[in-house]
């Protein structure tokens, strides 16, 4: 025991450890260092997303046209919800056609920014072509594309979680293995000489449950969050809709 403590645990277990304990040990913690990798990762994209959303929000609930920001090109790159909004505005502006598209014109409405609809005779009596489910359609797929970005690479939490384990009892399994069939070689059973033997195989074990539990509070962690960003996207694109039909679909 004063050897493992003086040897640092840990390490002492790996130099005792055969070479398919040691390859396991190593292709373990090489998928520790991804895992950890993509725990940050995505931390940083849900955080920059959760920031740029309430920054977007926030200006696009300031205008009184739900098509301002579109026509002023404002843009906000790696902002979801400013991607769900450029996809539901093209839609609108491409129903609308060349003729119809909301522009910038001179006299417009001061409290809008100075933006109006360009009404020709036919554009007013054509404000209710807007087809709904067309655009609602293409806010579905805009919010499909988002979370599917937010999604990337949190499979792998979820292979580290079930994975990590299997392979580090795989691991102790086989030190065991070689730890018996030592011992019945050399018939003795002294603790002594069987001591190092299995440690260096629960050693694969201490590792695997140290890749995995990290990567099990991340994933659910990661869930949650991801969850909350698609109900605030889709509740969005219900909002963006709303404004539409109040401000160019007649009834």
């Amino acid at each position: 025991m004063n050897v493992v403590l003086a040897s640092g645990g840990l390490l002492y277990a790996f130099g005792q450890a055969d070479l398919q304990g040691k390859v396991i040990v190593v292709l373990l913690c090489l998928g520790s260092a991804l895992t950890w990798s993509v725990m940050l990762t995505k931390w940083q994209q849900l955080r920059r997303a959760r920031q740029t959303g309430e920054d977007f929000l926030a200006q696009f609930r300031r205008e009184r046209d739900p098509l301002h920001l579109f026509i002023n090109n404002y843009e906000l790159p790696g902002c979801p919800f400013y991607h769900i909004y450029r996809m539901g505005a093209e839609e609108v502006s491409s129903q609308f056609g060349n003729g119809h598209r909301p522009t910038r014109v001179n006299g417009g409405d001061k409290a809008a920014g100075g933006l109006a609809l360009v009404e020709t005779e036919t554009s007013v009596a054509d404000r209710g072509v807007v087809n709904l489910d067309t655009l609602r359609g293409a806010l579905g797929r805009a919010i499909d594309a988002e979370v599917m970005k937010l999604e990337q690479h949190v499979s792998i939490l979820s292979t580290a979680v079930t994975g990590g384990p299997f392979l580090g009892l795989l691991g102790s399994a086989w030190g065991v293995m070689s730890v018996f069939a030592a011992m019945g070689e050399q018939g003795t059973v002294r603790l002594g000489a069987v001591a190092p033997g299995i440690s260096a195989a629960l050693l694969a074990t201490v590792v695997g449950l140290l890749v995995a539990v990290p990567s099990l509070f991340a994933y659910n962690w990661l869930a949650a969050q991801i969850r909350h960003q698609t109900m605030m996207m889709e509740s969005f694109a219900d909002e963006f809709v709303g404004a539409i039909e109040h401000n160019y679909v007649t009834n």
